[in-house]
């Protein structure tokens, strides 16, 4: 009989045989149970794990005599071969997916009778594994895995596990099953809190963790993100690779690694997958996905906002960020929908927060417990706080000084003083009649001319007019496609101007440390500004302006907001064009950060 046969024949026996006294007849346990205790200090990571001779019966191939008694010789085999099934199967990796190497420092064995152990006696002995395994420096983090399983997965594995970090109060339990991986966070400068701490110690102890990973503090789980932007719904998803292998076939030659080249083919998997399962509508009409985002992370990587750079990441600790963006074509998002529909044994549930313009905070579950209506997250948007369309700025301008010509006035007196001059007698008469037309025609036969000498008005209210143009330019990037940028600033911005200033302010935005993402603007703040007295480039009514102004923007992503403070100083040139006052020319003078922060949305 072959030993999968024995063992299955075993476990129907555990369930159906019954001796005629009313009990059981005891059969090998068809699954292996384990207890591990795990002690970790700053130079190694010291392994207690305690399991049933039966282990041993069901991973050491071990032949039982016609009687189904293990012999002596056969149990002592295995204890001694099971010294490096353990060192396969449980594994410690550092942050970066690589496993510690270990070693087994003592084994505790039960006692071997001479005639040997019955298979149906084997639950009734324990034997205890110490493993150690060094570290070179204190870990940060430790990810405990545990695939106690035959090639086949016939029988299961479950692994009750205990840690403890030496110096803390803080101990960890949980139950890993074969392949999962749980990974643990460790911080050998923390305050050490005790079972007499307060309540208030507590909370402090749990934010300074939470700030430190920036609010993603399971490495297990998986993280929804929602944010409706006045142009945009974006969804992000962090995932760990350990739970995406269970749900999509990747191909990868390391059992334990995702190396570089094989990125891009999970990429494409990934968006098979995701274009499929998260169907979504802005304005009434379904919006396919633009992937803008899809990174690998290991576990130094704490902001998932910043651009990953490429190298191997482990199936054991590493994580796949997802951003799918849904564009409007329209002004602005004014309702929205968003549904999950599939759902799998690694991942049954998705708690999603929701951040909606202009600052609401909610949160929403997709589970596979939930009616397929009760899966759809739904927004509507308040009309008072969509962007509102950037209006012109009309052009009304002053008249310019003027000079106004009585021509016959003139000739009248020019030709009395000629003969008032030259003539005589009679000259004198006609000069008389001269003045008196002149004096008749003085509201007739007039010309009106610019005044040569008169200096032209001031336009008036130049502040008001170039801060209505410059904070316009500004609100234009409140709407989605580019075309309606371009439309919206169009009302402030005029000439070769019009590009050139919508590309230096997404410049102005953008920050890099986040790949390139641009900023929302929160506010533009004038700190000083002036009409400037250096000459326009055009004839009046146009005028230069010389400004500084602040502009405060906001990336976010996963749950954390990127802040930034920007100062300009520049010189503009302001001109009518066709009824309507726009910003033709722009010189920065000055350019500097002033402010950077971080922060984590509370929900």
């Amino acid at each position: 009989m072959t030993f999968f046969a024995r063992m299955f024949g075993a476990y129907i026996l555990t369930l159906l045989c019954d001796t005629g006294t009313g009990t059981v007849t005891r059969a090998a346990h068809p699954i292996s149970v384990t207890e591990a205790q795990v002690f970790v200090t700053r130079t190694a990571a010291r392994v207690r794990i305690k399991l049933f001779a039966e282990d041993l019966f069901l991973f050491q191939d071990l032949e039982p005599d016609t009687m189904d008694v293990i012999p002596a010789n056969e149990l002592s085999r295995g204890l001694e071969q099971h010294k490096q099934f353990l060192l396969d199967k449980f594994n410690l990796r550092n942050a970066t997916g690589d496993a510690f190497k270990g070693s087994v420092t003592d084994v505790q064995r039960f006692e071997i009778p001479d005639e040997g152990i019955p298979v149906d006696d084997l639950m009734l002995h324990t034997a205890t594994y110490e493993l150690e395994y060094p570290f070179s420096e204190p870990p940060e983090f430790l990810t405990l895995q545990q695939d106690i399983s035959d090639e086949n997965f016939i029988f299961p594995s479950e692994m009750k596990l205990t840690l403890h970090q030496a110096g803390t109060e803080m101990t960890y339990t949980e139950s890993l099953k074969p392949g999962t991986a749980e990974t643990l966070r460790f911080d050998w400068d923390q305050q050490q809190l005790t079972d007499e701490s307060s309540d208030e110690d507590w909370d402090a102890w749990f934010e300074k963790q939470r700030e430190a990973t920036l609010g993603i503090t399971s490495y297990s789980s998986v993280y929804s993100f929602i944010y409706v932007e006045p142009a945009e719904v974006r969804h992000e998803v962090l995932i760990p690779l350990a739970s995406l292998r269970t749900i999509i076939p990747m191909n990868h030659k390391d059992p334990a690694f995702i190396e570089v080249s094989e990125q891009d083919g999970v990429r494409a998997l990934i968006r098979d997958w995701l274009s499929d399962v998260n169907p979504t509508t802005i304005n009434g009409s379904a919006v396919k996905p633009e992937f803008t985002r899809i990174d690998f992370y290991g576990l130094d990587l704490k902001d998932f906002a910043r651009q990953a750079e490429q190298r191997r990441v482990s199936l054991a600790n590493g994580r796949v960020g997802v951003i799918m963006t849904y564009r409007t074509t329209d002004d602005s998002v004014r309702e929205a929908s968003l549904t999950w529909n599939k759902f799998h044994a690694s991942l049954r549930k998705i708690q999603s927060v929701v951040f909606s313009y202009p600052d609401t905070i909610q949160r929403f579950e997709f589970s596979r417990f939930n009616e397929p209506a009760d899966n759809m997250f739904r927004f509507a948007a308040d009309e008072s706080v969509l962007p509102q369309p950037v209006a012109a700025v009309a052009a009304d301008l002053p008249s310019l000084p003027q000079l106004v010509v009585p021509i016959a006035t003139i000739c009248a007196v020019v030709l009395a003083l000629a003969c008032a001059i030259f003539g005589k007698t009679q000259g004198r008469r006609f000069a008389a009649a001269f003045c008196v037309m002149g004096a008749v025609t003085w509201p007739f036969a007039r010309i009106v001319l610019p005044h040569p000498f008169a200096p032209p008005p001031e336009v008036a209210d130049t502040d008001g007019i170039f801060e209505r143009l410059h904070s316009g330019a500004y609100r234009a990037l409140d709407f989605g496609t580019e075309d309606r940028i371009y439309e919206a600033l169009n009302q402030s911005v005029d000439g070769p101007l019009l590009e050139t200033l919508y590309l230096q302010l997404r410049e102005s935005l953008q920050i890099r440390e986040q790949g390139g993402a641009v900023a929302r603007v929160r506010a533009v703040e004038y700190d000083d500004g002036q009409r400037s007295v250096e000459p326009p480039t055009a004839m009046w009514p146009g005028f230069r302006y010389r400004s500084r102004w602040t502009v405060s923007g906001t990336v976010e992503h996963w749950g954390h907001v990127h802040e930034r403070q920007n100062q300009f100083a520049a010189l503009f040139s302001v001109e009518p064009r066709q009824g309507q006052w726009k910003i033709t020319g722009m010189q920065i003078e000055d350019q500097r950060s002033i402010a950077t922060k971080t922060r984590l949305r509370k929900f």
